[in-house]
Order: structure tokens, then sequence, then C-alpha cells
């Protein structure tokens, strides 16, 4: 039996679909009961339970030779700080207490462990170290301290392994969770851009390469899972945003400081605290998962493709 926690999310989702494509038995967790009853029409076991519910997690790791960790919250303003260590910390905490000793524990953190960069010509990999300030970036903060968990357990003997994917989009997000940005640019709403960027992924990449990570990744190693295709400014992000929807959209470029300022002033979705991590740079390297795991996303162009069609297809 393979365990996914997170299976009603974005990521989750698309992992439980490849592996029931592939025949495996999956035990899908989450909380969303529309979304639990999608997955079970996949065929999966359908698991409602919190991360912190340390019986039902128990009970739903129980039995499971792989479990996949994909469950976490993304937040960025200071507010959401506690929230976030519950569930990004003290959530893996908990799973990699209460999942059976000998599985393979697949645990998904980011590219936020492992960066930002210094600027676009400081690629991110396994071997790249947080900044000093980036404690001050409370769902870095959080990723980080889920992920030294995963750490602590494999220097105590557990089976752990780790996935730094990049920021994901792709098709198929219908709660809007990493797309919400290309969604915001169509309908007009994204005004101003900040100077940084992100490297952009494939969610049914990022998803291949969990399988992979679990069939062929080292103990204890981390695998950043990022597409060197998608290293974009948001300028060049959002050029070929318009470009693909043929509506290209008027921006305006903001230093980091009044892009946060602007945030409580004009009726634009972005959070202070977000503006402030978008201005850095999240470029990265998947070398390593090429070489290691045989990681080989698709191009960008047909990411950004997919993802813009699907959007488009399905307004809200």
């Amino acid at each position: 039996m393979i365990c996914v926690t997170g299976a009603t999310g974005f990521l989750g989702s698309e992992l439980v679909r490849l592996l029931r494509e592939r025949g495996e038995p999956v035990r899908a967790l989450g909380r969303d009961e529309d979304a639990l009853g999608k997955l079970a029409a996949l065929g999966a076991e359908p698991v409602r339970v919190a991360i912190d519910d340390s019986e039902g997690l128990r009970q739903a790791a129980s039995g499971c030779e792989i479990v996949y960790h994909v469950a976490g919250l993304v937040a960025h303003e200071e507010r959401d700080r506690d929230r976030l260590m519950a569930t990004n910390a003290e959530g893996t905490r908990m799973l990699l207490e209460l999942a059976d000793p000998a599985a393979r524990i697949v645990h998904v953190a980011s590219v936020a462990t492992l960066g930002p960069g210094t600027g676009p010509d400081d690629l991110i990999t396994e071997a790249h170290t947080s900044p000093p300030d980036a404690d001050r970036m409370p769902y870095s903060a959080s990723k980080l301290a889920g992920e030294r968990y995963a750490l602590e357990a494999v220097r105590s003997g557990r089976d752990v392994v780790i996935a730094n994917p990049a920021y994901i989009v792709g098709p198929n997000d219908d709660r809007g969770g990493t797309t919400w940005p290309i969604r915001s640019y169509l309908r007009g709403r994204l005004r101003f851009i900040v100077d940084g960027g992100l490297c952009l992924v494939d969610v049914r990449d990022v998803a291949l390469g969990l399988l992979a990570i679990a069939e062929r990744g080292k103990i204890g190693e981390r695998y950043v899972l990022a597409n060197r295709e998608g290293n974009l400014s948001h300028a060049e992000f959002f050029t070929r945003v318009g470009e693909i929807a043929g509506r290209k959209r008027f921006q305006v470029k903001l230093p980091a400081s009044l892009a946060a300022a602007a945030t409580t002033i004009f009726p634009w979705p972005v959070s202070p605290g977000y503006a402030r991590v978008a201005a850095r740079w999240w470029y990265a390297d998947p070398a390593k998962a090429e070489r290691e795991i045989g990681f080989a996303p698709r191009p960008i162009e047909e990411t950004l493709g997919d993802t813009v069609r699907h959007l488009l297809d399905t307004p809200r």
C-alpha cells in the first residue's frame, strides 16, 4: 500500500492519478470530501484526516511501504507563521513518528529550503544554503523546519528522501493554488510586477519526479525538481502568458518595498509578504535530479500553453 498525504491538492491529486494508472494501491489522505470522492473514482482508498490528527495519521499510514508526504500550507504573512509551522513543520515531525519504521518516506519540501539565490546567475541546487534572512519569510522558515525533521529522521536510521520542487504550474489546478497569478494576469488584475523571478515546473513532471525519487533516490539526499527553461523573470513570465493567450496586459515594475505597500492601497490579489518573496531570485538547477533519477521535464512552452488553455476553458 502507498500513502499520499495532501492527496486532494494540486500535486497530490496528480500523483495519485499516476500511481493508480500504474495499478498501485493508494491510500489518499485529505480533508476535502468532494476531492476525495474524485480520487475514490480513480480507485484510491480515500481517508478524511487532518495533518494534526495523530491517531488518524497512524491508522492511515499503517501498512504503507511508501509514504509520499505532499501535504503542506502556503502563505507568506507573519500572521500565518503559527499555522505554517503547525502544518509544514510539526505535521512532518508527527508523520515521521507515526509511519511504519520500515517505510520509505518521500518528503516534499521546496526550493524555499535552499534559496533564494543572490541574483539570476545564482541557481539553487541541493548544495545551496538559505540566506541568513530566510527566517523572515514565514513559508521558507516552516519548510526549513520540516526538512530538518526529515534529515533528523535519516540520522536516526529512517529511509527518507527529499524532493525540492520549484514553482509548480500546469493544467487542472482547480483551486488556483499556484496558477492564480496567471488567471489574475489574464483578467487584467496584476498591474504591477517586481524584479526577481521564479523557476516554473510542470505539476505532471514533479509527480513523475516523485515516483522516480521513490524508486531511485538515495536515502537522505535532496533532489531539486525544476525546469531550467522555466527560470524566468516576472516580466518574461507574464509576457509569455500574454502571447500564448493573445491577451497582453500592461504592467508597471515597482521596487519591492513600494509593491508591498501598494498591496494595501490597490485592489490586486497580492499580499505584502508575497510581494517581498516574489522580489527574490528563485532560479534553480535540476542537474542532480536529471543525472541520478532521470528527471526530464517537458518544454516550458508546453506547460504554459496547457496551463493557459485550461484556465481559459474553466473561467471562475
